[in-house]
């Protein structure tokens, strides 16, 4: 694609070559381009505040459940003071803990807070083989904790029904009730929380806990990790990304937040508002205790009794599908990055065909070919383009020659002769820019998709979403470029052009190491279909 170069360049000195001048400066611009829009992405955010906070601390836990009884939540919120236990019983109860355990999740429901502790995901596992696990016992609160004056409240959890889980608590300001209703086959629960305020000030807010540990991220040679942690946020209708830098502290504050997560590149807990008033959000991050986490602040607007709190609690992969069918807005959690309404349809055409093919690295394959096939007007129409300038480069030097020294009458001569023989200077390079962006939407789709998670392809390859092992795709992805360039040596080409074009390959070669496979597989079936195209084209020019 926009790496390779195209037969019949433009070259001032031979017909035959297209590796002249503007050919590898569109090289060296598009691989300065990629790696800088590497950089520009994990830098987008930067961190606000370099000041180490005090690291968390852990908090001693109990294996005790609370006994199942009966249910206690009513429609009317009012009676929530009527609740046999005594504020001072809320309050000095030892911490217990509820077990949930579904087809996709299981967790223990902390009494402090009601909080999610030991979240894990049943179907999903990690390099290691160990089930995905959202938060440690090192996070000061489970997540999705209720915290008023920043410390949980204390519930006394109910058991209503199978699925269902309700807590009442009390503090001297306020009176709480909260629901959390969850689902045995999906990823999220449906939780309100219910505040009747007792006397004086009415606008204290109530803060809602996320959290996560947050792994030093293994950087490649030339790009940053793949796999990260973030904050992501949707604050006045904005997407707020801020990549998580493991050896730096981050603080921040969003306002008006209808969406909250941290998550990895494939996986996140989120809390999706459905509360009439809009609440505000702060991030944190310690990298002494290399705890991230979000609170989720709703401040009662309306001075009135009762206050309502109610949202979408989410705890899964970033699955496209899964979030889509949960609320659209989880899914502006996947990072399709600048090109995602190229990105979206061309995942799409890519699930379509794994649900033919029923393996992601053939529809990868398939996936290449296509696009190739859909660009290769394009390429064609450069290659005639190249053609053109190439038959006027006699007349072209004969200008330079007679009007050397009169730098404006050249430039008149040179348009004068383009414009009669309609011949495109830059009919080369234009298409190459034209595919920039087709060729990141497709690196982000193969780069984010869960889907392709711990996803095997033939042979050695077991994970599309992982490095190949033994580094066979990218060593063959390098010599198939350095075959590419030179099907057309280029004989008059200056001794450090030369030295340049030998480099590239190798750097190529290095630069690919670090890549998912499944993205290697896309750069070498995209190769290979270059070369294809380049024989093909050649031959067409010589008959």
């Amino acid at each position: 694609m926009i790496l390779y170069p195209y037969p019949g360049s433009l070259n001032v000195n031979n017909n035959d070559s297209f590796l002249d001048k503007n050919t590898i400066l569109a090289i060296a611009l598009s691989i300065v381009f990629f790696i800088g829009w590497q950089f520009y992405v994990q830098e987008k955010y930067p961190p606000q505040e370099e000041n180490k906070t005090q690291a968390t601390t852990a908090v001693d836990q109990s294996t005790d459940n609370v006994e199942p009884s009966q249910p206690v939540v009513k429609t009317d919120p009012k009676p929530l003071n009527e609740s046999t236990e005594t504020r001072s019983e809320i309050q000095n109860a030892e911490e217990n803990f509820v077990d949930f355990q579904g087809e996709n999740l299981s967790f223990k429901i902390s009494s402090r807070g009601m909080g999610l502790s030991d979240l894990k995901l049943i179907d999903y596992t990690n390099r290691q083989n160990e089930n995905i696990h959202f938060g440690t016992s090192a996070n000061k609160f489970g997540n999705f904790a209720t915290l008023f004056k920043g410390q949980p409240v204390d519930f006394q959890i109910h058991k209503e029904g199978d699925n269902v889980f309700v807590g009442r608590g009390e503090t001297p300001e306020a009176y709480f009730e909260k629901r959390m209703e969850f689902t045995e086959s999906q990823y999220f629960a449906r939780v309100s929380t219910k505040v009747q305020w007792k006397t004086g000030t009415r606008n204290l807010p109530v803060e809602t806990y996320l959290g996560d540990v947050v792994q030093k991220a293994k950087k490649s040679m030339f790009l940053p990790a793949y796999e990260g942690t973030e904050f992501f946020n949707i604050s006045e209708g904005s997407e707020e990304r801020e990549r998580i830098n493991s050896e730096k502290s981050m603080k921040g504050t969003y306002t008006n937040v209808t969406l909250a997560s941290i998550g990895s590149q494939y996986f996140a807990v989120a809390l999706k508002d459905e509360t009439s008033v809009l609440p505000n959000s702060q991030v944190l991050y310690d990298p002494e205790s290399q705890i991230a986490s979000t609170q989720v602040l709703h401040t009662a607007m309306d001075g009135k009794d009762i206050f309502e709190i109610s949202y979408l609690a989410y705890m899964g992969p970033k699955k496209y599908d899964i979030l889509r069918e949960i609320d659209a807005h989880l899914t502006q959690m996947i990072n399709y990055g600048m090109f995602s309404v190229l990105s979206k349809p061309i995942f799409s055409l890519l699930k379509w065909l794994y649900s033919i093919l029923q393996n992601w690295g053939f529809s990868i394959i398939v996936l290449t070919i296509l696009v190739r096939m859909l660009l290769l007007p394009i390429n064609v129409s450069a290659f005639r383009s190249m053609k053109k300038m190439q038959k006027i480069q006699p007349q072209l030097k004969a200008i330079k020659e007679k009007y050397k020294d009169d730098a404006a009458r050249i430039n008149q001569e040179t348009m004068a002769l383009m414009k009669k023989e309609k011949a495109n200077p830059l009919g080369g390079c234009l298409p190459m820019l034209l595919q920039l962006p087709v060729f990141f939407a497709l690196y982000s789709v193969l780069g984010q998709s869960v889907e392709l998670y711990k996803s095997p392809f033939i042979f050695w390859i077991h994970d599309l979403s992982f490095k190949d092992p033994f580094y066979v795709l990218p060593i063959s992805v390098a010599l198939l470029y350095f075959l590419q360039m030179n099907l057309t040596p280029n004989t008059t080409m200056d001794p450090a052009q030369a030295k340049m074009m030998k480099f590239i390959p190798l750097l190529f070669g290095f630069f690919m190491i670090s890549v998912p496979s499944g993205l290697t597989l896309y750069f070498f079936v995209n190769t290979v279909f270059g070369i294809g195209q380049q024989l093909l084209l050649k031959g067409q020019a010589a008959a």
